[in-house]
């Protein structure tokens, strides 16, 4: 099977009907609402609440939202952007995500189809987006979310070749080991890094979900990645530094600086090799 790298077509939506699309986009919003609403929830304050079972209720007034104004989008337009029961103004951020989360989809749809890249990329994105507003916000990054980023690296590459590269080729790796040792090399560069800063200042530099995170980030994309990715990751972090001084003056968010700069070396390798989508 060919890597995403390799990919150099675009599908576009002829094959798919108006209400096929129709019930995707509104597949769509309800991922971008279960996650603004996962990030809220894992938040800090009120990590004591679960994901799944517990029903959403008011921030402010606490009052159990009806189930028509959970419709994603339409809820938040129903209620002009206000509870219903305390009138304070809803988070932005809710229908933002659910807004953000339908144009990504679609544009991944439009270019790879409904298929295998479609799904881990759909995938790949909502940990992504939880991970970096937790860890921006909170300093959070939850074990889970890295775990699965790690298993969805290993299965993504060892059965379908996903984001496995040429390089792999040339030191004979196999789809597996390429994702192995991207996770080894991931989680020992930046634990060795914190091993040597500690003994230096009696102090821990880096995080421990930053050493998983950035394993799970060699798993997608394997060790010769790694050093690209962190270098962005750097000029972000230093971006941040330099422009939100006075919030992130003690502290960076590494790991959301490394998922912008996986994010980044994705879309850089993905131009380099899809040469044919830049003319059209």
């Amino acid at each position: 099977m060919i890597s995403i790298f390799d990919f150099n077509y675009i599908n576009n939506f002829e094959y798919i009907s108006s209400i096929n699309l129709f019930i995707y986009s509104l597949v769509l919003l309800s991922i971008g609402s279960f996650a603004s609403t996962t990030i809220f929830r894992l938040s800090s304050d009120i990590s004591n609440k679960n994901i799944i079972t517990t029903r959403s209720c008011c921030p402010n007034c606490s009052q159990k939202i009806k189930i028509f104004y959970l419709i994603p989008l339409i809820g938040f337009l129903f209620q002009r952007g206000k509870c219903s029961s305390c009138k304070k103004d809803i988070s932005r951020f809710y229908p933002a995500t659910e807004i953000l989360f339908l144009i990504y989809g679609l544009v991944v749809t439009f270019v790879y189809g409904f298929g295998i890249f479609n799904f881990f990329l759909l995938f790949i994105f909502f940990i992504f987006y939880i991970l970096f507003f937790l860890d921006l916000k909170y300093y959070y990054l939850p074990v889970i979310f890295n775990v699965l980023l790690i298993i969805c690296g290993l299965i993504g590459n060892s059965l379908f070749n996903i984001f496995v590269t040429d390089t792999a080729k040339l030191f004979n790796l196999s789809s597996f080991m390429f994702s192995f040792y991207g996770l080894l090399i991931g989680f020992i560069s930046l634990w060795l890094t914190n091993f040597i800063f500690k003994l230096m200042y009696k102090k821990d530099g880096i995080g421990g979900g930053d050493f998983i995170l950035f394993a799970a980030i060699g798993s997608l994309f394997g060790p010769f990645s790694l050093s690209l990715i962190l270098l962005f990751g750097a000029i972000f972090g230093c971006f941040i530094y330099i422009f939100f001084k006075k919030r992130y003056q003690n502290k960076i968010p590494l790991g959301s600086c490394l998922i912008i700069g996986s994010i980044l070396y994705f879309l850089i390798k993905n131009f380099e090799l899809l040469n044919n989508f830049l003319v059209i």
